[in-house]
């Protein structure tokens, strides 16, 4: 069984590698960068389901979680800004991860694409703070920025509780190497709570080091890394999310 108590919820069917939603994580602290990426290259990595729109941002986001529902681990999501019919979100083009419970319960549960990584978020010095992600021997991004007092351009509260993330979940047929056994666009909205701190960002720099592995440079090397941000310190719920389209 797992911690739960469930059968039959996650592989192993017995003591399973992770429990249902919802997700508790408190304490944690993040950086949110603001950047801007073209079209054209927004287009080529959103499914063809999903409309790119205008809107003055995209985002990066880096966190570190000391404590959750399955342990500590740190976390990088790399958000473009996008429709699916009525409902305007936040698709999760990359996301990245240093534990492996947190890899597949994301990816099995709600569709992240999450991949292991090397994270890193660095302690608060003289209001400077540096996140660090390095794969396969490459530093596929690096932020370096310092805390204001002020969000230039947004509230940091309505940025983390108006935009639901957007998912496209991918399982492979066993049998059928040309087309998957599932395949779904699905949404979730994260809760926000209790938040302690919210101090502005100013970036000073984002970096993407070419991987044949990963696309990030493809996107981050053509935006505008100079927009800003936040920095937050809360807790944090992912509950269940829901299926906006079966695609098969």
């Amino acid at each position: 069984m797992n911690k739960t108590g469930q059968i039959d919820y996650s592989m192993p069917r017995q003591n399973g590698h992770y429990p249902p939603p919802p997700y508790e994580y408190p304490n944690m602290r993040a950086i949110v960068c603001l950047f801007k990426t073209t079209s054209e290259a927004k287009q080529r990595v959103l499914p063809p389901e999903l409309e790119s729109i205008e809107f003055p941002f995209d985002a990066i986001f880096i966190a570190e979680y000391p404590d959750s529902t399955i342990g500590p681990y740190n976390e990088n999501l790399i958000l473009l800004y996008t429709k699916y019919e009525k409902t305007q979100g936040l698709f999760v083009m990359n996301i990245y991860v240093d534990d492996d419970a947190a890899l597949t319960a994301g990816r099995e549960i709600w569709g992240y694409p999450k991949k292991l990584c090397n994270i890193k978020l660095s302690p608060i010095k003289s209001n400077k703070i540096t996140g660090t992600l390095v794969r396969k021997g490459k530093t596929i991004l690096r932020v370096e920025a310092e805390l204001t007092e002020k969000a230039p351009g947004v509230d940091p509260s309505y940025f983390l509780k108006a935009f639901p993330l957007i998912n496209l979940k991918l399982i492979p047929d066993v049998a059928d190497n040309s087309r998957p056994a599932l395949s779904q666009l699905t949404e979730t909205h994260i809760a926000w709570n209790n938040i302690r701190v919210a101090r502005g960002l100013k970036v000073n720099s984002i970096t993407s080091e070419y991987s044949e592995y990963d696309v990030c440079s493809e996107v981050i090397n053509v935006s505008d890394t100079s927009i800003g941000g936040f920095y937050v310190e809360c807790d944090q719920t992912l509950p269940n999310g829901r299926v906006l389209k079966n695609l098969i």
